[in-house]
């Protein structure tokens, strides 16, 4: 087996740390990157990975961080963060009832400099080599609207957008970059009590084997600006496109 070497953003818990699992356990080099010092480095002391803290805010972060390591050969931008305590519920919390500018600066800071920064500094290195795959974490709400919190709405639209508008261009070089996008999973993202809600909709609640399982997808399937929806009791699928085929 060849291995290869695979970078997890948003790593220490949830989606992310299921997806440094997966990859770790089948005996790639992997490094987990997040802001939570503790729990990623038991995590990934646990699997025998690398952790390095990164915050993806940051540019200056992303910059010495891609020059202290060698190229990846996958990357999954998945660090992502709610604007408030609710992503599902009564839209009469939405954020613009009482604007809280911190949150919306921290929101986009995670959720579309995260994947910017990230793609700027990760991809010239793939791009030189002439092959990588880069996958972004996006969202349902990046195809559909989400009411209860619309400036994270607004941050994967963006994320979405920024996948098929560069991605064509990215797939010219040997660069595969594509989004994976969930509907609400058992992750902290979602407490307990939201979950309860989702489900008296009728709706039930993704495991992150679920997503771990599209992340694989999207790197297996190398579909330039692909959008792959995860949906409870439906198959993993390419969201319609027309631009891009």
């Amino acid at each position: 087996m060849t291995v290869s070497r695979i970078l997890v953003t948003g790593g220490a818990s949830g989606i992310g740390a299921a997806i440094a699992r997966h990859w770790a356990n089948l005996g790639h080099d992997v490094t987990i990157t997040d802001v939570n010092d503790e729990a990623g480095r038991d995590l990934a002391s646990s699997l025998g990975c690398t952790y390095v803290r990164l915050d993806v805010r940051n540019e200056e972060a992303w910059r010495e961080f891609a020059s202290g390591h060698e190229t990846f050969d996958v990357a999954f931008l998945n660090a992502g963060v709610s604007t408030g305590d609710l992503v599902f519920g009564n839209p009469d919390t939405s954020p613009f009832t009482s604007f809280d500018l911190a949150a919306y600066r921290r929101t986009l800071g995670v959720n579309v400099d995260g994947v910017v920064f990230g793609v700027a500094h990760l991809a010239p290195a793939m791009v030189a080599r002439g092959s990588g795959d880069i996958v972004v974490t996006a969202s349902m709400a990046s195809l559909y609207p989400i009411p209860p919190d619309p400036i994270y709405g607004l941050s994967k639209h963006a994320v979405s957008g920024f996948v098929k508008s560069l991605a064509p261009a990215l797939v010219e070089r040997g660069v595969y970059l594509s989004a994976i996008c969930p509907f609400f999973v058992d992750t902290p993202l979602v407490p307990k009590e939201q979950q309860a809600q989702i489900r008296e909709t009728g709706f039930d609640i993704l495991t992150v084997d679920r997503v771990v399982e599209a992340a694989q997808m999207a790197v297996a399937e190398r579909q330039a600006g692909a959008h792959w929806v995860i949906f409870p009791g439906a198959p993993i699928a390419r969201h319609p496109d027309p631009t891009l085929g």
